[in-house]
C-alpha cells in the first residue's frame, strides 16, 4: 500500500536547530529498510516547516513501527493513496 504523509513543526521544534532531533529522525529514516517500509519519495518546505513523503508499507504496523521513535518531533498526517496513473488506466 502507499500512503502519503505530511510531517509539520514549528520554528521552535524544527530540528534545524536541534541536533538530536536530526539524528532520531535520520535514525527513523535509516530504519526504513528494516522495518519493511520503502520511501519513494520525500519533498520539504523547509520556510513553512513541512515534510511531505510518499512510503509504501504492507501494513500498518509496520507504519506504526517506522514513525513511534519520531511522533513527538512534529504533527503528522497519514492517508493511505493509489498511483494515479495505475488507476486511470485501469478505467
Amino acid at each position: 500500500m502507499l500512503f502519503h504523509t505530511t510531517h509539520r513543526h514549528t520554528q521552535q521544534s524544527c530540528s534545524a536547530h536541534k541536533p538530536e532531533n536530526s539524528k532520531l529522525f535520520a535514525k527513523a529514516i535509516a530504519s526504513a529498510e528494516d522495518i519493511g517500509v520503502k520511501i519513494i519519495g520525500s519533498c520539504t518546505d523547509a520556510p513553512g516547516h513541512t515534510l511531505y513523503m510518499i512510503i509504501e508499507a504492507d501494513s500498518a504496523l509496520q507504519l506504526a513501527q517506522f514513525f513511534d521513535p519520531i511522533l513527538e518531533l512534529r504533527d503528522m498526517d497519514i492517508r493511505p493513496v493509489a498511483d494515479a496513473l495505475v488507476l486511470m488506466q485501469q478505467l
